[in-house]
């Protein structure tokens, strides 16, 4: 008996316990929670701040990096900017005070007043360096010494006055050399046209041939001794000279149709030259006609007659080499 009253002591004593602590049979287990570790916690929240920090680190690079492209971005655009309007101020500028002799020099006036059409120039530029090429080949192409120095004339003339001339029209110059080139252009076309019957002449007896080379050269210098010192010399006196020079050689035909080295194809050629001469003055005197003035005017009309009638000279002298060879 003693022992059922203790059994039963002990029931009620734990049944006390369990309505004392809330877990009786009505309510759930629960366990105690651990406490936690505080140097474990100290290390996570240290962690978790230096990866925040070295997050904010990179966020901050990256925004440093983005600003230091735009700055350099900004800098030359600014810098383009700068530089695009002092170019057009300075453009402005120049137009705004633009001297009349800086307008002249743009707009390229002849000595007329008026602008240069666009090809002035650029015929005798292209016939210069064909001038040297075909003289270099009449002087190969020569016999005797004689006859290689009388190409070697008619080369260097030609040269000149396709030089001077591309030099004189193309060029801005000063007043002075202007005026130097205008002289030497005025009198190159006699020099050619002595420089074309030197080698010709070689076609004739020695008699007529040291009567021509001397009686032409006599002319040239009384030619150069006209445009040299009276250069503002009437313009219809300038063609004047021009045609009757053109003509002297026609004195001369008949000698070199009866040669055995020229014939009748060579003094058509000659004719021929000289015609693109006189035809080249006319239009030159007239100033008509003057089809593209701003691009292909009168004078250039001038300048194709040179170039024209060189090229009949050069055939020319071409075939009185080519016969003399036998």
């Amino acid at each position: 008996m003693a022992s059922a009253t203790d059994d039963s002591q002990h029931a009620q004593a734990v049944t006390s316990n369990r309505e004392g602590d809330g877990t009786g049979d009505g309510d759930t287990f629960r366990p105690a929670a651990a406490k936690p570790n505080p140097e474990v916690e100290a290390k996570r929240q240290a962690a978790i701040k230096a990866r925040e920090q070295a997050l904010q680190a990179k966020a901050d690079a990256i925004r440093a990096k983005g600003q230091f492209k735009a700055e350099a971005i900004r800098a030359k655009a600014e810098e383009k900017a700068r530089r695009v309007l002092a170019k057009s101020e300075n453009h402005a500028l120049k137009v705004e005070g633009i001297a009349p002799a800086e307008v002249e020099r743009k707009i390229r006036l002849d000595v007329h007043g008026r602008p240069k059409p666009a090809m002035r120039g650029w015929i005798h530029a292209v016939a210069a360096p064909l001038s040297l090429a075909a003289g270099i080949v009449l002087i190969c192409l020569a016999q005797g010494a004689g006859l290689k120095w009388a190409c070697a004339v008619f080369m260097t003339a030609s040269l000149v006055l396709f030089t001077n001339s591309a030099c004189y029209h193309l060029g801005d110059w000063s007043p002075r050399v202007t005026d130097v080139l205008r002289r030497i252009d005025h009198v190159n076309i006699f020099l050619l046209i002595a420089g074309t019957y030197t080698p010709v002449s070689f076609a004739l007896e020695p008699f007529w041939r040291n009567f021509i080379i001397i009686s032409m050269w006599a002319c040239t210098l009384v030619a150069l001794v006209i445009h040299v010192i009276w250069i503002n010399a009437p313009r219809w006196l300038y063609t004047v000279v021009y045609i009757v020079f053109g003509i002297y050689g026609l004195a001369f035909m008949m000698l070199f149709w009866k040669s055995p080295y020229a014939g009748p194809a060579v003094v058509v050629l000659l004719c021929s030259g000289g015609a693109c001469y006189i035809l080249g003055a006319i239009v030159y005197a007239l100033r008509k006609p003057d089809p593209w003035p701003r691009v292909f005017g009168f004078h250039e009309i001038f300048h194709c007659g040179t170039v024209a009638g060189y090229a009949c000279h050069m055939v020319a002298i071409y075939m009185v080499i080519v016969a003399l060879w036998s």
